[in-house]
Order: structure tokens, then sequence, then C-alpha cells
């Protein structure tokens, strides 16, 4: 599928915008205002973003846009999401063993555009691949995201760790009465069976095909937590997140050597 939109952002810094802007005057003009969702050239991915956008977006007026129309539609009360390439790079020193590189797609939701730059970002959802389902999943979680900052009623910009943490200390004891859905793929070796997880977690899990994991997202599961692995600058966190209304619900930054694979201390602390 294409992107919603050919706007190509590329940032190679050591701090692009955290995944949510916290501070509840940033939103003054939110609930009142438009959300304007910019379409690509593919006219059939377009209705499938419009029919998500018709069944599932709830917190403001919402609009799709072509890219020429965004410096017209410009305003306070306007609010505006495009899909944009991040991409980070830091070198560690001279053995280079510290050295990393990536690429990531995100949808963002941001106020303005400064030079083909969105400015003012508010919301960044990271999107693993570009398919209907995951876009489900990335527009809901954008909408949580804002939920809770509303929750929240801040008037500080957390950092991503801090925000997690509010999160966490809210939804987190909420899991233990779904179903957490994981991939055999997303697990470390020590706990890639149900029974080794059952040592660890006493509550329901299933190990399953990220198919199966599509699905219960796509079906709106509400008895269903499925988790997904974040970049943020150098770290990387893992969510946990209901797969109805993508909720989210625990996250955490990851240790350890392998970072891409989820170990046995994010099932304890929800086991506590």
């Amino acid at each position: 599928m294409k992107k919603i939109s050919l706007i190509l952002l590329l940032i190679i810094s050591k701090g692009y915008s955290q995944e949510v802007n916290t501070d509840i005057r940033e939103y003054a003009s939110f609930k009142e205002g438009t959300t304007y969702f910019i379409k690509s050239s593919n006219k059939k991915y377009n209705q499938i973003i419009s029919d998500i956008l018709t069944k599932y977006w709830t917190v403001n007026k919402f609009e799709m846009i072509a890219p020429n129309q965004i410096e017209k539609l410009k305003g306070e009360r306007s609010f505006f999401v495009d899909q944009v390439e991040y991409s980070f790079s830091r070198e560690g020193g001279t053995t280079g063993a510290l050295n990393m590189a990536y690429g990531v797609t995100k949808l963002a939701m941001f106020k303005d555009y400064k030079k083909n730059t969105p400015k003012g970002v508010l919301s960044l959802v990271q999107l693993d691949k570009v398919s209907p389902v995951d876009m489900l999943f990335a527009i809901q979680l954008m909408q949580s995201q804002i939920n809770f900052v509303f929750e929240l009623n801040t008037k500080k910009d957390l950092d991503v760790k801090d925000f997690l943490e509010e999160v966490s200390e809210k939804n987190m004891k909420r899991i233990k009465e779904k179903k957490l859905y994981l991939s055999y793929s997303d697990l470390k070796d020590d706990i890639d069976t149900v029974e080794k997880l059952k040592k660890i977690y006493n509550y329901r899990a299933e190990i399953t095909t990220k198919e199966r994991i599509e699905q219960v997202i796509q079906d709106q599961d509400a008895d269903a937590v499925v988790t997904k692995v974040i970049n943020y600058k150098n770290l990387k966190f893992v969510l946990f997140i209901a797969a109805k209304n993508s909720e989210l619900m625990y996250g955490r930054v990851m240790t350890g050597f392998n970072q891409m694979q989820i170990g046995p201390k994010f099932f304890k602390d929800i086991n506590e």
C-alpha cells in the first residue's frame, strides 16, 4: 500500500519529537477543531482510511484532504496527520560498538508545515508496515494517546519514559483481566512457550502467529491485549495495548543486549 502522502521527512538527529506531547495547553482548541488526514494518490487506500476514521475517530471532527490543501487550512483549530519517515543515527566512539542507524515510518499529528517539515508535533505512532489492520491499530493508538493526555490534564510535556509510567500506573492492572496474545518471534528463548511463560505470569496468555494477532485487532476483541515494540532515539520500548480501540495499557524501556524481543521482566512486573 502507498503512504497517505508522498511528503517525506528525513531527520538525522539525537532528539526528534517525543511520541506524545502531553502539555494540555497544546490541545486547547483540539476538541472543537478538525483533524485533516492527508491523502495518498491511491484512491482505494484512501477509502480504507476514510472507513476507519468514520467508524472509530471520535476525538474531534476529521476530513481527508489533498496535500496541496494544507496551506489554506492552517489555523488554530487545524491539526494534520500524515505518514513520515524518520531516521536516527548515533556514533558511539572509535570502536563502533555503539554505532546505530535505523529508519522508521510513523504516523504524525502536527500543527504546521515549515519547508515540508512537520512542526508542532503532538503525537507519533510507529507503523511496522502499511496495511489496513496496521493503519486501524495506529489511528486508534493515536486517538487513545490523545484521550490519555486529556485525562492526565497536565501542563507539562513529559518525556516518553515518564508518560509511560503514568500510563502503567493507571492501566497495568487491567491487563490481568484480559488475554495476552503474543508472537513466538517477539519473545526471548526463556519464555517462548506457554509453559515457560506460566512460571512467571499467572494470567491468561496465548503464544500464536502474527496473523492471529492481526485478527484480534481487526475483530476489535475487547478481551485481548497485544504487544508492540517501538523505537525511540537509541532506545526500544515494549508496549502492551488493548486490541479494542488500541488503548495503551503498559510500557517500559527494553534492556539487555537483544532489544528486539520481550524478556521475562515485563511479565513479572505485570504479575506482581
